[in-house]
């Protein structure tokens, strides 16, 4: 599959909302392809000046004209995938020929996991400008609650891209009961 790549350093998963502003003329162009069809566009980090492997296919769930004239887009990741191999078209666009990866299964929250799903409700019921993306938030779904708290914690690009790599949410659950637990210990 071929798809128009926005490399930016957002982090965004599938099930994951952002606002994003466009300005350049070539992310304009993205937006009409991406309108024009349902396979949306390719998410994608840059580690310094390079493409990392993988993105998330994201669509474009609303759009606006910000008070400040420029184009501003919702959009939800929908499924990851991996660049076999990019290129840059004359405007600066860059395409890229993908392969999709399966997406994390959802898994039912575990007791032993609570703190987790609570912090992350804590932090959307402090931050409730970040909450309105995700007007029936699923704190019950282990795979949806690792994915949002990834998605916000500030970790760096190659960790970001393992994470990403996985074939499923074990191993963020393992790192948040790492960070949080760690935290809720400093806490008491």
């Amino acid at each position: 599959m071929q798809l128009p790549l926005f490399p930016l350093q957002i982090y965004l998963l599938p099930g994951g909302v952002s606002k994003l502003r466009i300005f350049e003329p070539r992310y304009t162009r993205l937006v009409k392809l991406a309108m024009a069809s349902s396979d949306g566009f390719g998410l994608c980090m840059k580690d310094d000046t390079n493409l990392c492997h993988f993105g998330t296919r994201a669509i474009i769930t609303d759009f606006e004209k910000l008070p400040d004239g420029l184009l501003g887009i919702t959009v939800k990741g929908i499924e990851k995938f991996v660049i076999n191999r990019h290129w840059k078209e004359d405007d600066g666009l860059r395409f890229g020929d993908i392969t999709m990866l399966t997406n994390w299964t959802p898994a039912d929250i575990k007791f032993v996991d609570r703190d987790i799903s609570n912090s992350l409700k804590a932090l959307f019921d402090e931050y409730p400008e970040h909450a309105a993306q995700y007007p029936i938030p699923d704190y019950n779904d282990m795979t949806w609650v690792c994915q949002r708290w990834l998605e916000l914690l500030p970790l760096e690009t190659n960790q970001k891209q393992w994470f990403m790599s996985r074939s499923d949410h074990r191993a963020a659950l393992s790192f948040l009961h790492n960070v949080i637990d760690e935290q809720l210990k400093k806490d008491l």
